[in-house]
């Protein structure tokens, strides 16, 4: 048998989760310019090895593995500063700033980097 039990999200608490996913959905709007999964795809199927040059891009000392990118997006340079900042996976590729999501299946402004990021500097 199973219990669940259901905690009541007061309305105070629930504004400030849409006030936070709002802001964060404005940061995003602002700092991330497009996906390019195919051109990044692309060239790493010609050059393995690029993203061996990408910040943040390390294997695992416990497990031997690299981190998974699922989608790359095109972001401004004050953004690409602040995600390498953050220790997340980003690299400069042919004029453009990578970053290297590590996440896939939900909004952008979903993710908390992208929340966190957008509660510090849109205060």
């Amino acid at each position: 048998m199973k219990i669940f039990i259901y905690r009541k999200v007061g309305k105070k608490n629930k504004n400030m989760s849409i006030e936070k996913q709002l802001k964060a959905k404005q940061f995003v709007n602002m700092h991330i310019i497009e996906s390019v999964n195919l051109t990044i795809e692309k060239e790493l199927s010609e050059n393995p090895e690029l993203l061996l040059e990408a910040y943040n891009y390390k294997e695992d000392e416990e497990t031997g593995e690299y981190p998974e990118i699922y989608e790359f997006w095109s972001v401004d340079e004050w953004l690409y500063e602040r995600l390498k900042e953050r220790g997340e996976v980003v690299f400069e590729h042919l004029d453009f700033y990578i970053w290297g999501r590590q996440a896939t299946g939900q909004a952008l402004y979903m993710d908390g980097v992208m929340q966190d990021l957008a509660e510090e500097y849109l205060k």
